[in-house]
């Protein structure tokens, strides 16, 4: 991790951490303080599949919402047709104490976009992971790449 000083706090849905997974870049997550909710945590580890163990084993904090969140979330879920994992996401960081919301989803990126938060996708992460000096050129180029064909385009 790069100095957690002045590291940029950040939360995360399951799409950039499973695809970040799928192509073997799970590190770059490190270009923030990143934080997941529980929901998102459920999402990638219920079944247990092998990019489940990479989550299992990070540091990544898992946050329980609290009673006024979970409230908000569910309005979120109903009024945007956004599963919980977004909706709880986006619940922690209209908290105040995170500065970017990871998504992959376009619909959840409209959202928290519409509460001004500043969204992200893979290729954003991945982007940023090169700025940071995380990844060589050539790890990012075949990150994309890799990346691309799975389909995994939202900067």
């Amino acid at each position: 991790m790069l100095n957690g000083d002045c590291m940029i706090k950040a939360v995360s849905n399951s799409g950039p951490i499973i695809h970040l997974s799928e192509v073997n870049c799970f590190d770059a997550l490190q270009i923030a303080d990143v934080v997941i909710p529980s929901a998102v945590y459920y999402e990638v580890t219920r079944y247990d599949k092998p990019r489940s163990k990479e989550l299992q084993n990070s540091h990544i904090p898992v946050i329980r919402l609290n009673e006024e969140e979970k409230i908000f979330t569910k309005r979120l879920c109903g009024a945007y047709g956004i599963d919980a994992g977004e909706a709880e996401a986006i619940a922690l960081c209209l908290s105040g104490k995170y500065g970017l919301f990871f998504t992959d989803d376009s619909n959840a990126r409209d959202v928290g976009e519409l509460y001004d938060i500043e969204v992200h996708g893979t290729a954003g992460i991945v982007a940023r992971a090169h700025s940071l000096g995380l990844l060589s050129y050539e790890e990012t180029r075949q990150v994309m790449h890799d990346s691309s064909t799975k389909e995994v385009v939202c900067t």
